[in-house]
């Protein structure tokens, strides 16, 4: 089968003409610049939907004097023993003089 179409006019099995490393070269450089207009889509597409977001209102000084003397802040830290931290990551020790 090989040989037969090896004879035919044209000889379509041929790739003979075609430099292999030149092809797989300009295939990597097209798939590089698809990824580089995703990207660059993408980022335009993320700046747009940033600036679409509102500003926050700023708090007036009245209320957040209020916000910071509420109650939650010192019940937390009353809560918790003297010398011990709850998180697994710092442990405080009282030692004696």
């Amino acid at each position: 089968m090989f040989l037969q179409r090896q004879r035919e006019p044209g000889r379509p099995g041929n790739v003979g003409g075609v430099d292999k490393k030149l092809t797989d070269k300009d295939e990597r450089e097209r798939l590089r610049a698809v990824k580089e207009e995703n990207r660059r889509i993408k980022y335009v597409s993320a700046s747009k939907s940033s600036a679409s977001y509102e500003p926050l209102r700023e708090v007036s000084s009245s209320n957040s004097s209020e916000n910071i003397d509420s109650e939650d802040f010192p019940t937390l830290i009353e809560s918790s023993e003297p010398g011990t931290c709850k998180s697994a990551t710092r442990k405080y020790f009282m030692i004696p003089k």
